[in-house]
């Protein structure tokens, strides 16, 4: 190589002997397209960064979209360190010894810039090309070579080999970045970790030298461009992360159904950046603290995709990102979830007189109305004429009572809707619902979404049950009222009114009903419940409501956690493969609760469509109840999916597959997300619980079989 001061030398200049070796990649990407990364050396630091307190070792984590590691500082006991927190930073000596100590998990060494300390770090980007002819021989770029020459001081290649990283001292007024050419200077005005390879320069001077005059604002004015005003978020330092199994669980925290589907699916039917910011909102609102909603967002992979897609693929800019747009931002729009009168009220009676008013008593426009006699809401009854009380009626009987409100909810798929579809023909027809006595009466079925496909589930169940249609007191609304609207439901009565002989009123789906409205407030959710509860009064009939379930089906349906106490009734339908079943989860009178009831949903022919395809429906068919231990669920989501088809390959060759094989296995092929800490194992982990739960892997014993 020519003597980098010789203006005169050659526009590409060899950079030093090939050292490239995988010996300090991890594991995980020594096989497949990432490339090996240069093997550390600590001989040739120089002792100006050695006397530093600043150093950590890093871990490379390959980034598929940046096509580039990822390199995350990491504490010596292999948690990830904030580049804010100095306490969190090591001598030069702590961080080689961690780093002797496990270099089969860290790649290497890296300094912590943040914090003006008269030193600057200027990265050069892809300047380093090998040549066709000679693979072995590498070649800088011009402009790199040209900075090169110009600053004259301590100079090494990244450890992709494809990179240069330049040491002077001096300061500038702030750091900057230009992504076209691939300049970075780092001074300390931002978080930054800089990876130190040791790789020096055959022609390098050993030392740092005190930038040449005029050099750090030449750089500037030909490759820097004028910082953006900054924002006028706080400069509040940016939080530890906290470990995420410390972290409290998404279905304890009554998230809109938008924002945890969107946390725990990546299900966004917008821009995902609002989402983000409604997620920041939320979590605050649910009375986590700073630390919690940055760990929370941070360790989330569709949060932390949007983040990095917002900053050039560069994680600590990505985690820079979401503290300040999305929890500095979003914290004072949150509103306190401190109690008030609205959390402890009882939807049964103290909305209902605001609801069925205006239902029963509206005056004609222009007429006064007299006032109505006063009477006394809260009548005790003494003992005896307590007991005198009429025994509950039921509609089905241990199935459906006569009374205000119930809900038939479960997973999108598992057949709620068929099985409510089979009730209410029962009530409609008057047949009996398996061995249970029904009172036949008129059922009104508000089919707030999904109406093509219900008109095929009722021409399926005509015909294989020979219904004639005609003769069925089952009426349909193809609309979706607003439930939370007084005057929808003043219409609504107008017409359930008509309708003789009313027992039921099935409401499908609650969501669908509810528009605009918060499904985890109680004060949104109870205006729905006394309509509810209004309708019943005004007509006599049931109100049977169809909704979805939450993440956690056990818990309840999705929302607002104090439906289910207003309920009469409540049954849970739920899927594993081909096996279905109705559980009555909540019965507030009489017996039933805790019944099981089997079904299966047969196929039935309805002819073919203008092109020729064949039009299908399902009806239900009652089976034996499988118990839950028997029933094998198919896997949910991408993760699941990897942890059995590996948990079926290991199981299939011979010997015993453990719990952690398995593991390890499973999470090298899981993609990494970009974050700070490696969470494959983590992820993983709640994968094979599930298919534990789910009866598709057994681990007794720590051996894994697969069921």
């Amino acid at each position: 190589m020519s003597d980098p001061k010789n203006t005169n030398a050659p526009a590409a200049t060899e950079a030093s002997d090939k050292n490239t070796t995988p010996g300090n990649v991890p594991t995980a990407h020594k096989t497949g397209n990432p490339p090996a990364l240069r093997e550390f050396n600590s001989d040739k630091i120089p002792q100006e960064l050695k006397a530093q307190k600043r150093w950590a070792p890093w871990k490379a984590v390959w980034s598929e979209k940046r096509g580039k590691y990822d390199k995350i500082p990491c504490h010596v006991n292999g948690h990830g360190i904030s580049t804010a927190k100095p306490e969190q930073w090591f001598t030069y000596a702590e961080a080689l010894q961690a780093y002797a100590n496990a270099a089969d998990r860290y790649a290497g060494l890296g300094y912590v810039m943040t914090g003006p300390h008269d030193l600057v770090g200027i990265d050069l980007d892809n300047c380093i090309k090998r040549e066709k002819v000679k693979p072995w021989a590498e070649k800088i770029e011009p402009w790199a070579q040209e900075i090169i020459d110009q600053a004259r001081s301590y100079t090494e290649l990244s450890p992709s080999g494809t990179g240069l990283r330049i040491f002077v001292r001096g300061t500038v007024p702030d750091d900057w970045t230009n992504h076209i050419v691939g300049v970075e200077i780092y001074a300390g005005h931002q978080g930054r970790f800089l990876t130190v390879s040791g790789s020096r320069l055959k022609t390098s001077v050993e030392v740092i030298n005190a930038a040449p005059a005029g050099f750090l604002d030449g750089l500037f004015g030909k490759y820097g461009k004028p910082a953006a005003p900054k924002a006028d978020t706080p400069a509040t330092a940016m939080p530890d992360l906290l470990d995420e199994l410390s972290l409290p669980g998404l279905d304890e925290l009554g998230l809109h159904h938008k924002v945890k589907d969107f946390l725990t699916e990546g299900a966004a039917d917008g821009d995902r950046s609002r989402l983000v910011q409604a997620a920041g909102v939320a979590l605050y609102a649910a009375g986590l603290n700073d630390e919690q909603v940055f760990s929370v967002l941070v360790s989330n992979p569709y949060v932390m995709e949007v983040a990095l897609d917002h900053r050039r693929q560069d994680p600590e800019r990505a985690m820079q990102y979401l503290w300040a747009e999305h929890c500095q931002k979003a914290k004072p729009k949150a509103t306190s979830k401190v109690a008030t009168a609205d959390d402890f009220e009882d939807v049964s009676s103290a909305h209902t007189p605001a609801a069925a008013a205006p239902v029963t008593q509206a005056a004609p426009s222009g007429e006064t109305s007299a006032p109505a006699a006063p009477t006394n809401r809260f009548e005790f009854q003494q003992f005896a004429d307590y007991l005198d009380r009429k025994p509950i009626s039921w509609i089905i009987k241990r199935i459906l009572p006569q009374a205000e409100v119930g809900v038939v909810y479960g997973e999108s798929g598992a057949g709620k809707s068929f099985f409510a579809l089979d009730l209410v023909m029962s009530v409609a027809t008057g047949t009996p619902w398996k061995d249970r006595q029904v009172v036949q009466g008129t059922v009104a079925y508000i089919c707030a979404e999904g109406a093509g496909g219900f008109a095929l589930r009722m021409k399926a169940y005509a015909e294989h049950h020979d219904i004639d249609g005609t003769t069925v007191p089952l009426h349909v609304l193809a609309g979706a009222p607003n439930f939370l609207d007084k005057a929808d439901i003043k219409d609504l009565v107008s017409s359930l009114k008509k309708l003789p002989n009313l027992s039921l009123i099935v409401v499908d789906t609650l969501a669908q009903v509810t528009a605009g409205g918060n499904e985890n407030s109680g004060e949104d959710m109870g205006r729905a419940l006394s309509h509810c509860k209004a309708l019943h009064q005004v007509t006599g009939a049931m109100v049977l409501m169809v909704a979805h379930s939450g993440k956690d089906a056990s818990k309840g349906i999705r929302g607002w956690s104090g439906i289910k106490g207003a309920l009469d009734v409540e049954l849970l339908v739920e899927r594993a493969g081909d096996e279905r079943a109705a559980s009555i989860t909540k019965m507030k009178d009489g017996s039933g609760e805790g019944e099981q009831h089997g079904f299966k949903l047969t196929t039935v022919s309805l002819g073919v469509d203008r092109d020729g395809e064949p039009i299908t429906s399902c009806v239900l068919h009652h089976t034996a109840m499988v118990p839950k231990s028997k029933r094998k669920a198919e896997p949910r989501g991408a993760i699941q999916a990897v942890v059995l088809r590996k948990a079926i390959e290991l199981t299939d060759l011979p010997g015993v597959v453990t719990t952690t094989q398995l593991v390890d296995a499973a999470a090298d092929e899981i993609p990494e997300t970009g974050t700070k800490r490696d969470q494959r194992r983590q992820h993983t982990l709640r994968a094979l619980e599930s298919l534990v739960a789910a009866n598709r892997i057994s681990l007794a014993q720590g051996r894994v079989v697969v069921l």
